[in-house]
């Protein structure tokens, strides 16, 4: 199976990193930015490293043809590792046909809102669609 490693070399996270984000990851950035602002939050900012471990998560799910958390303590404190990042959380999700559906089952969960409405400085989400085209989404959050 695939494991993320922390040994990545500095060549692989420089390419991985600067990968263009596309526009259906924009949108739904700036969608919980609106909402947080909505509700008196700061918005977050966009964030390289941890757009790079939300991609890897991202892939690493689709290759499982499942959600989940797996690694997260390794992808957290990887993340600490490169950001001084003291804070960590993380909502994943799949089989949504738009962000919009997305984003409003994570509201309803409110393990998912909890971290849509936490005390983050700075995000980053990865969506990637497997062969059939279902859309898998990973955010990550940290302060």
């Amino acid at each position: 199976g695939y494991e993320s490693k922390s040994e990545d070399t500095l060549e692989q996270y420089t390419l991985a990193s600067s990968k263009n984000h596309s526009t259906l990851e924009d949108e739904l950035f700036e969608i919980i930015n609106t909402y947080r602002a909505s509700i008196g939050l700061n918005e977050m900012e966009f964030e390289s490293t941890t757009y790079y471990y939300a991609t890897l998560h991202t892939d690493y799910m689709i290759s499982k043809g499942n959600t989940s958390h797996d690694n997260f303590t390794q992808r957290a404190e990887n993340i600490s590792k490169r950001t001084g990042a003291v804070f960590v959380a993380e909502n994943v999700a799949r089989n949504y046909d738009t962000i919009e559906e997305a984003f409003e089952a994570w509201l309803e969960s409110p393990g998912h809102r909890v971290n849509i409405e936490g005390e983050y400085n700075y995000s980053a989400i990865s969506i990637n669609q497997n062969s059939n085209g279902d859309l898998y989404f990973t955010q990550l959050f940290f302060r």
